[in-house]
């Protein structure tokens, strides 16, 4: 878990138009700065990324992911102990149609860990479920409420689907909240199920410090093929990440522009010139290329572009001096096991 936070969180400034997909506007600052002092201060303006994937180890969130997990010669995959939690659940949830039935699974369940298995203590207007922090834990000192849970059929694809439009939840451990969810004014497009508005809020605390991660996003329909995205990480308030973009879905001329701000001094700054759906059809990987623009700025001051690669098949960072490396090589040496892979 740890390591897929950590990558997630570095990540989200370098492919949020989509790896792969990226171009170049080359420019320049005055006097040009060197590949190696951009690199240097890239690195270092990208630590914030890493003191908040630190600083959510710390939460009793990240400990019960933890405990959830385990590793073996398949990588990564579910815990016996994990497994008999969540799959205990299905003989006490109402799941009648293969949909989750929240107002018939409403009630207290309580974890017995000698028969490995749930029990409904009592009935209650939320779901609420009390188990061990951890397996080794000596009893149920966590609780997680589902508080609110509401859905809305939504043609994805074909088939209809029921999608959570308001969401409601929050974990406690020995009787303090250090988990937080809300999810609300979800609403999609009446064809094609995408969509078009949300707001999103989530907080994770450390159970001991005094440590907090918070998490805000929203998508808005602003003009009815205009679209507004905005999203916000703090790390015990000091900015980590902030992205802001702008998605016109105009069916003659579509395009996204925005920034995303990494700490205070790294920003990437991005344009997709899509046109029409159909200019994608059987365009080659470096016509797609040729309208994106990603731009890679210090201090305000362009250091770098981002383009892709189409002979070598990857992203490249072509810094100001000519110097060009793949993205790879720099996420690898920020802190990203394995690169942009």
């Amino acid at each position: 878990m740890r390591t897929r936070l950590r990558s997630a969180a570095l990540l989200l400034a370098f492919t949020l138009v989509g790896a792969g997909l990226l171009g170049c506007d080359q420019g320049g600052t005055s006097p040009p700065m060197t590949a190696e002092e951009a690199r240097r201060q890239i690195i270092e303006s990208a630590s914030g990324l890493q003191g908040a994937a630190a600083t959510f180890e710390q939460t009793p969130l990240a400990r019960l992911s933890e405990a959830m997990m385990t590793s073996g010669s398949e990588g990564r995959t579910v815990s016996p102990w994990g497994k008999a939690l969540t799959s205990g659940l299905g003989a006490v949830l109402d799941t009648t149609g293969g949909n989750f039935n929240y107002d018939a699974s409403t009630g207290v369940y309580v974890w017995n860990p000698d028969t490995q298995a749930w029990r409904q203590e009592r009935p209650a207007d939320s779901l609420i479920l009390r188990f061990p922090e951890s397996k080794g834990a000596p009893s149920n000192n966590a609780t997680f409420t589902l508080s609110r849970y509401e859905t809305q059929s939504v043609p994805i694809l074909g088939p209809t689907e029921e999608v959570p439009t308001r969401v409601g939840a929050s974990l406690s451990v020995d009787s303090t909240e250090v988990f937080a969810l809300d999810l609300k004014d979800v609403s999609f497009m009446s064809i094609f199920g995408i969509p078009k508005s949300f707001s999103l809020d989530i907080t994770a605390d450390s159970h001991i410090t005094a440590d907090s991660l918070t998490y805000t996003t929203s998508l808005k329909d602003s003009q009815g093929r205009t679209y507004e995205f905005r999203d916000d990480l703090r790390n015990n308030g000091q900015l980590v990440t902030a992205t802001t973009a702008t998605v016109d879905l105009s069916p003659d001329d579509a395009e996204v522009e925005g920034t995303t701000q990494v700490g205070q001094d790294l920003a990437i700054r991005y344009t997709a010139d899509v046109g029409t759906p159909s200019a994608f059809e059987d365009a080659s990987a470096d016509e797609i290329s040729d309208r994106v623009s990603v731009d890679v700025l210090l201090q305000g001051n362009q250091v770098a572009t981002l383009r892709y690669d189409g002979s070598a098949e990857q992203v490249i960072v072509a810094y100001t001096d000519g110097t060009t490396e793949p993205l790879s090589d720099l996420l690898r040496e920020i802190g990203v096991p394995g690169g942009a892979s």
